[in-house]
């Protein structure tokens, strides 16, 4: 494992360019290029403890080499990966990122044209059971959620107001080409977009409004491509959540679909309106579990206020009406909500609410971006005693940590809007970064990108070609070592080291569609 650690990609000329050298003799150190000549040479200073990783971290800043190339950073006998400086070295990670979106697409086939390796046969066409019932009904489509092929509603709500929320601070998102089949003459984006989309749907029920929380076989299968899946799907009941979720995700969506397709997001906005006075009927004790028999991904959530929270906000922004601004108001009075996640969505509601062309409690807004920002300064203060310059400390390395990662970059990014003050954007970067390459595992955690690649994925797909799907950003360090090869590789590692890249690592190697869209939404907002 390297001691000189970069962002394995690369970076763009303007870029701030800092690199780790871990270990106790630090002395100086030098940048070459592809020709042998050193560029740029120095002292290495700014000593940081990183307890997490266990090390003694010393930071380079070679922000001054600009000009475009290959180059190294050696320290010693020892270098960095080869990583490339131009304009455009983050285009293949960024379409990569989001081409994972189609090909984890669900109730159709994928030809071999536009899906390569994982071209695949349809899956699960059949008419899936309302859990308690001998009732079936259609949900085909939507994206595979993760490293299984279940499809939930509560994460598929979070990817989708993550992506719309990327396109709406890049708009040359909009012109990506993605190589997708299209059936409209929408962006390619929107179009992958309105697949998971056109599924949410079906999750609704048409007569009462509330929204089913997942749909999966009873059990994980096992690793075989997803056509291989013939198990009876179900239905699992209405939740809070999902419901709350659904109605803001809609809401948010109807919006954005309003320039291409009227009709279409007049159906969004009318499902949404359906769904919202629902979601506060749902009530389940410490919100939604599996029901008997049933033991697939649970995304159970005990504290459900900021899914209506967010829900009144977008329902608001969307429609102007009142009655939803009174519902946020009444709710923000009493909380300080913020997270971008499935299990936190407060800064969704909090960004609807501020940004909404409706009028507002000026006062409150002022509330929420000081809150917003406080949190921000929360995060940074942790990001100065971290060696990779992220704002985690020893007890952050969870399940899921890089997703995390991406998340508290787009906090930090969030306080950068509100003040202007390019700290926060400086570090809101340097989480990228991490994620990239310039971390204590020395392991770029996309896969197919960088020099020390993911090759092992917890994803069946991947497992039946025998070779990581492209794109995925891997679930990272996990102290919790909550799988035989966690606690096989990692016991007795610092808790910023405990990876291991292995199929069935699924506490540390899996991958998830909303892991993938926090990646896409930091990248849209620091590049």
């Amino acid at each position: 494992m390297g001691n000189i650690l970069v962002n394995e990609i690369g970076y763009r000329p303007s870029d701030s360019k800092i690199a780790v050298y871990r270990g106790d003799n630090a002395g100086e150190y030098a940048v070459i290029n592809q020709d042998g000549k050193v560029v740029l040479s120095g002292e290495i200073v700014n000593c940081v403890d990183d307890e997490g990783a266990s090390e003694r971290d010393y930071s380079i800043d070679f922000s001054d080499v600009k000009e475009e190339g290959k180059y190294k950073v050696v320290v010693g006998d020892e270098s960095s990966e080869e990583f490339v400086i131009t304009d455009d070295v983050y285009n293949k990670v960024l379409v990569d990122s989001i081409r994972f979106f189609y090909l984890q697409r669900c109730g159709m086939k994928l030809t071999e044209q536009y899906a390569g390796l994982f071209a695949h046969e349809e899956c699960h066409t059949s008419k899936a059971r309302i859990y308690g019932t001998e009732t079936f009904i259609d949900v085909n489509g939507g994206w595979h959620d993760a490293g299984d092929y279940g499809k939930y509603v509560v994460p598929a709500a979070v990817t989708v107001a993550d992506l719309l929320l990327a396109i709406k601070k890049d708009e040359s998102f909009l012109s990506i080409d993605l190589n997708i089949p299209k059936k409209t003459s929408l962006p390619d984006i929107l179009e992958e977009i309105k697949y998971e989309l056109d599924w949410m749907l079906k999750m609704q029920d048409k007569e009462t409004g509330k929204v089913y929380h997942k749909v999966t076989c009873a059990s994980f299968c096992g690793f075989f491509m997803p056509e291989e899946e013939k198990e009876e799907l179900i239905i699992c009941p209405f939740s809070l959540t999902a419901t709350a979720d659904f109605a803001a995700c809609m809401a948010m969506a109807a919006g954005v679909y309003e320039e291409y397709d009227k009709e279409y997001a007049k159906s969004l906005l009318d499902a949404a309106i359906k769904a919202y006075p629902q979601a506060s009927t749902i009530q389940t004790e410490d919100g939604f579990h599996n029901p008997e028999g049933v033991n697939t991904g649970v995304y159970e959530d005990k504290i459900e206020i900021d899914e209506l929270y967010w829900a009144a906000a977008q329902m608001y922004d969307a429609t102007g009406d009142e009655q939803y601004r009174s519902d946020f108001e009444k709710i923000a009075n009493d909380y300080k909500l913020h997270g971008y996640g499935w299990e936190d969505v407060g800064t969704f509601g909090n960004l609807a609410y501020i940004n909404t062309k409706y009028p507002v409690n000026e006062d409150l807004k002022d509330l929420i971006m000081a809150s917003m920002v406080e949190k921000a300064d929360e995060l940074l203060e942790k990001c100065e005693n971290n060696g990779y310059g992220i704002s985690f400390d020893k007890d952050s390395y969870i399940w899921g940590s890089n997703y995390y990662v991406a998340e508290n970059g787009s906090h930090l990014y969030d306080a950068y809007k509100l003040t202007g003050d390019e700290k926060y954007l400086k570090a809101a970067k340097e989480h990228m970064h991490y994620l990239l390459g310039k971390n204590p595992c020395n392991v770029c955690f996309v896969t197919g990108e960088g020099s020390n690649r993911i090759m092992n994925p917890h994803h069946r797909p991947s497992s039946a070609v025998k070779a990581p799907m492209p794109g995925m950003l891997s679930g990272g360090p996990n102290s919790g070592l909550m799988d035989p090869d966690a606690v096989a590789d990692c016991t007795g590692n610092p808790p910023a080291k405990c990876f291991t890249d292995k199929l069935l690592s699924y506490s540390t190697n899996e991958v998830t569609i909303y892991w993938n869209s926090a990646l896409i939404l930091l990248m849209a907002q620091v590049l």
